[in-house]
């Protein structure tokens, strides 16, 4: 399931993440509203540039994939935010992050879009995201791509959204 080519949407090119862009990430990153949340504090470049460094490597184990792109603006090539998921078999559990500035616009949406049906075409049938209970925002993204809220809690304190496959009756 490698994700070599870029995905492409009308506004947006995501590209598959480099360490290298651990430099312009950090300020995508910056604001500290990004953690109201999600909890932490937004890394500096030496943090950023490790926890790329270990996605990039992928997991310890070999029966999950991580999958990590850029999120990018089609007609600048500006990063403007990140996309991710970690597939296990036929399930991936999906996140999105759009920098302060970006907002609001719907590139969240589109982003995530662009991911899941590229998983789809992988074989991926199952999706899921952990969601904070007040980040409307993000609710509207996954409501926005099909997942809906189960009403388990993670430990994190995250309500589960998933999308399951759709069985056929006939």
């Amino acid at each position: 399931m490698g994700e070599g080519a870029p995905l492409r949407t009308d506004r947006l090119v995501l590209t598959p993440l480099a360490v290298a862009d651990a430099g312009e990430m950090v300020e995508v990153l910056s604001a500290s509203e990004l953690y109201t949340f999600t909890g932490g504090a937004p890394p500096d470049l030496e943090q950023l540039e490790e926890r790329y460094r270990a996605q990039v490597a992928g997991p310890a184990t070999g029966d999950e994939v991580w999958h990590n792109w850029i999120v990018r603006l089609a007609d600048s090539g500006t990063a403007v935010g990140f996309v991710q998921a970690t597939v296990t078999r036929d399930a991936a559990d999906v996140a999105w992050v759009i920098g302060a500035p970006h907002q609001n616009g719907g590139l969240a949406r589109e982003a995530a879009a662009a991911m899941v049906l590229w998983l789809a075409g992988q074989g991926v049938s199952r999706f899921s995201a952990r969601i904070h209970p007040r980040h409307i925002a993000s609710q509207r993204v996954a409501a926005a791509i099909g997942l809906k809220p189960t009403g388990q809690i993670d430990e994190d304190g995250e309500v589960v959204w998933e999308l399951s496959p759709v069985q056929s009756s006939g």
